[in-house]
């Protein structure tokens, strides 16, 4: 996973960029509703010697004055390449007992389910 990827670079910039450490099987940069990627980032090669060659060489680069922060992935949340609805209703889950809701607590979250039940 790469982190803090400047707004301005493109896609073929980081597979150059990433190309020169061994064959990328794929490069994936999310994108936001404008069209443009949120700032993070997968690449994913046919190796993974090839994989830690580029994490210990690319840890400390900087592209366009950003410092690219450099994760190895999980694969705990996807299903071939795909996120897996059961694990992100779960995260949600945990999410809204944190107070992720918008700064809503659990009680928060029940008093709200409770309200949707009123309309079903």
């Amino acid at each position: 996973m790469i982190r803090n990827i400047p707004f301005e670079a493109t896609r073929s910039e980081i597979l150059q960029l990433f190309g020169t450490f061994g064959q990328l099987k794929k490069v994936r940069l999310p994108k936001k509703f404008d069209g443009t990627h949120r700032g993070f980032g997968f690449c994913e090669f046919l190796t993974s010697k090839e994989a830690q060659n580029a994490m210990a060489t690319l840890s400390r680069t900087h592209l366009y004055g950003r410092h690219l922060v450099l994760e190895w992935a999980s694969n705990e949340e996807t299903v071939d390449g795909k996120m897996d609805v059961g694990m992100v209703r779960e995260k949600a889950k945990r999410d809204a007992t944190r107070g992720g809701l918008g700064g809503a607590g659990a009680a928060d979250a029940k008093k709200v389910k409770r309200q949707h039940k009123k309309f079903d």
